[in-house]
């Protein structure tokens, strides 16, 4: 092979070797920052980018998406910032009920005029009067946004509104000679009950029940 046939082939192949370097140089500067991709994907999907690599031949961004809806996993193109692919990897929990949503789904299981409500670890309980009358409690699930129950409310205990806190509180004194501490409200087998806490004169204690309605001492438990 004679010098000039060396020089050519020597040229060639550097012609090649510059042409690959520009042909990566030039894809490289095409590529978008991480901070232009993660910007458009945001804007597009309402959402936080709280992860996002780049491929190691620089072609796409995958990240990690978080909105309203849930998380997602997102492949996207580097020069473009278009999404190759989306996956929902974890759905959100649905929104909780409303109080305005608990008592028209209340007042859908027993129509009448809703006369009390109370709140208590999400579980909203009504106390519905019908039109003939009867009164019925009515309890709903929030979180579920579900009926857990509707139950009628006996004769007894609609004979009246239930006593006050102060009430059961005195009636407590009365029975017990000691000084009422605190007043709890509460349901046991279908009736409203006052579970009063009372200190006695000799440094012990009472625990008094009381039915709401009709103010009689239901059960007294002293303690040492």
């Amino acid at each position: 092979m004679n010098i000039k046939a060396v020089f050519a082939a020597g040229a060639a192949v550097l012609a090649v070797i510059i042409c690959a370097v520009l042909i990566i140089r030039q894809t490289h500067e095409d590529v978008l920052s991480k901070e232009a991709v993660v910007k458009k994907v945001e804007a597009s999907y309402e959402g936080k980018v709280t992860k996002v690599t780049q491929s190691k031949d620089k072609k796409t961004y995958d990240m990690t998406l978080e909105n309203p809806k849930g998380t997602y996993f997102i492949k996207a193109d580097a020069k473009s910032a278009n999404i190759l692919s989306m996956n929902r990897v974890k759905a959100m929990n649905p929104s909780v009920m409303t109080e305005k949503e608990a008592e028209h789904l209340a007042l859908e299981r027993v129509p009448g005029t809703v006369k009390k409500q109370t709140q208590q670890n999400r579980v909203a309980t009504y106390t519905i009067q019908k039109e003939d009358g009867e009164t019925y409690e009515v309890k709903i699930d929030m979180n579920a946004k579900a009926v857990v129950s509707a139950d009628r409310i006996s004769g007894e205990d609609q004979q009246k509104t239930p006593i006050t806190k102060k009430e059961a509180k005195t009636i407590a004194e009365r029975e017990t000679g000691g000084t009422a501490d605190d007043a709890d409200l509460e349901k046991s087998e279908g009736t409203l009950i006052f579970e009063v806490d009372v200190d006695l004169p000799d440094d012990k204690e009472a625990t008094v029940k009381i039915n709401a309605y009709t103010g009689k001492v239901a059960n007294i438990v002293y303690e040492d």
